[in-house]
């Protein structure tokens, strides 16, 4: 029987061209897919009302809680009234999502992209009926023709593609993100009324913690810090005081992730920066240091076609991967990461499809990335064998196949 499927969008760019990539996906495998934009959530509902009353739903599909308490008549979610499966996928490190994931639909099955995130789940929410793991999907952009800014044309799976050689590309090495401690900055809690611990030692020690041991996820560390004064704290305690530190978790983030471009400039290479917060840096007068500002998501998908070097530092994901890595192999670039358990797991078992890099080591980074920009046959090849790798596993129809046989069958 053919499946219909509704997703959620118009909160941010990106989701949305998640959303775009997803839905297109689910129709190729023989799916009816509705996108509602909740942007206008007065016509938004009224759309949805029509639709679940002329068609039988067999789920939704959404990204980061979007939706998930949506009701006609405040009161029960729709999805537990009408018994629609919430299928929820996360971005992001679940301890984000507190409040939503408290109140999940009942129908929820909550997807995350790193197997630690699965493991928290698991542990600090046994509400969650449904918890699974499933690794971010990667997006091909069509830059045959032109788009207008803030949009582009992504390619179906069965597309032949023309992707610049890495000669042809003007851009040495690529980082699209921002510097995520400026938002960190809006998630510290007032450290100060904290009187179950002393919240400043806890905060220097655990950084300095993860600093020594990135390999370390922040909530093994704050818990590590909180038993460590013999007190028991129950899971329940233990969830509390890691959401409320996970500003944490965004601050070593951000110290890598300057760290690995500001030593790539640092020793002459030319590194293109697009996202917030790169002005601010006080070696942002390099001359190797060429920011550009933010830019939209479809922006970004076209910018690593004409880059030779994709890089890209995980969101201290260390067991998961990131869509950065997948968009830049089906660019046909040179993707240079930091380790992940599940990287090391599944993209070195066959041809080099990437490069990868250990953050306690990373002044070797430069020395990394020189010698592959004198070596454009080597590029070629890892490029072209990422791009192969990352086509036949990692874009969304990948993970709609997934989905259908997993929770459809």
């Amino acid at each position: 029987m053919t499946k219909t499927l509704l997703f959620i969008g118009g909160i941010y760019d990106t989701i949305d061209l998640f959303i775009a990539a997803f839905s297109e996906a689910f129709r190729k495998l023989g799916c009816v897919c509705h996108v509602i934009d909740v942007r206008q959530k007065e016509e938004a509902m009224q759309i949805l009302k029509e639709i679940l009353e002329e068609e039988r739903i067999s789920g939704v599909v959404t990204f980061n809680n979007i939706g998930y308490n949506l009701s006609f008549s405040e009161g029960r979610s729709i999805w537990e009234e009408m018994k629609i499966p919430y299928l929820n996928i996360l971005m992001d490190h679940p301890f984000h999502y507190a409040q939503p994931l408290k109140h999940a639909p009942d129908t929820s099955v909550v997807f995350c992209t790193d197997r630690n995130h699965t493991a928290f789940l698991k542990r600090f929410y046994p509400h969650l009926k449904k918890v699974d793991f499933m690794p971010h999907a990667g997006m091909e952009a069509d830059i045959s023709g032109f788009t207008e800014a803030g949009r582009c044309c992504l390619c179906p799976d069965d597309c032949i593609a023309h992707h610049p050689g890495i000669k042809e590309r003007p851009i040495e090495a690529l980082y699209a993100g921002g510097l995520s401690k400026y938002v960190a900055e809006g998630l510290v809690p007032d450290l100060g009324e904290i009187r179950e611990f002393d919240a400043f030692a806890l905060t220097q020690d655990v950084l300095f913690e993860l600093m020594r041991h990135p390999e370390k996820t922040t909530e093994e560390a704050i818990e590590e810090y909180l038993k460590s004064d013999s007190k028991n704290y129950t899971d329940r305690e233990l969830n509390h005081w890691i959401t409320e530190l996970r500003f944490l978790d965004s601050y070593a983030t951000s110290f890598y992730r300057e760290q690995s471009v500001r030593i790539l400039v640092e020793n002459g290479i030319k590194v293109t920066v697009f996202g917030g917060g790169w002005d601010q840096c006080d070696w942002a007068e390099n001359p190797n240091f060429i920011y550009g500002g933010k830019v939209l998501a479809p922006q970004v998908l076209e910018l690593m076609n004409h880059s030779k070097i994709v890089l890209n530092t995980m969101t201290w994901y260390k067991d998961g991967i990131h869509d950065r890595i997948i968009n830049g192999m089906l660019a046909e670039s040179v993707v240079v990461t930091d380790e992940s358990q599940y990287l090391n797991e599944t993209f070195f078992k066959q041809s080099q499809t990437l490069l990868a890099y250990q953050l306690p080591r990373i002044q070797e980074l430069p020395d990394l990335v020189k010698e592959l920009l004198q070596s454009p046959k080597k590029m070629e090849e890892i490029a072209r064998n990422g791009y192969e790798f990352a086509k036949a596993h990692h874009t969304w129809l990948q993970r709609a196949r997934y989905i259908l046989d997993n929770y459809f069958s």
